[in-house]
């Protein structure tokens, strides 16, 4: 049976996201320190309002000289969000995210609750997952152990 985003998000730990308020730098070293490329971009109400990858950093601070330390993350974040439920496969996710040339989603219940984030490396993981199981099915039906 194909995975789905659920089954990515259920094993975190953790959901990563920073305040809209935080400085670049903080954001920064927030990725860092956690081993992530992308996290949730949170408003004072804790609601998700955009998303802060490396590539934002990259492209929009760095490459124009400004300061990371006086440079918000509500200035740099993406806020046009692709979004979609733990339901959705990940292959269909996988898809979304090449159809908007997009690396990660937002993952949100019905009720707007915030799960995490999926990558396309994710994707492609369950994706090899899948078909590795699939390979083992058939081995062993072709081959059976008596």
């Amino acid at each position: 049976m194909p995975k789905t985003v659920r089954d990515i998000v259920a094993n975190r730990e953790q959901v990563y996201s920073v305040s809209n308020q935080a400085t670049i730098a903080e954001a920064a070293r927030y990725l860092r320190d956690h081993g992530v490329r992308a996290a949730g971009v949170c408003n004072l109400s804790g609601k998700i309002i955009g998303v802060l990858s490396q590539s934002d950093i990259s492209d929009k601070v760095a490459a124009e000289n400004y300061r990371p330390s006086e440079v918000k993350v509500q200035a740099v974040a993406s806020v046009k969000l692709v979004k979609v439920t733990p339901e959705t496969t990940c292959q269909e996710a996988a898809r979304t995210m090449y159809g908007h040339g997009i690396y990660h989603l937002i993952v949100e219940e019905a009720d707007g609750r915030f799960l995490g984030m999926i990558s396309l490396r994710d994707c492609t993981h369950a994706r090899a997952e899948d078909e590795r199981e699939r390979a083992e099915m058939y081995q062993q039906y072709a081959f059976p152990r008596y």
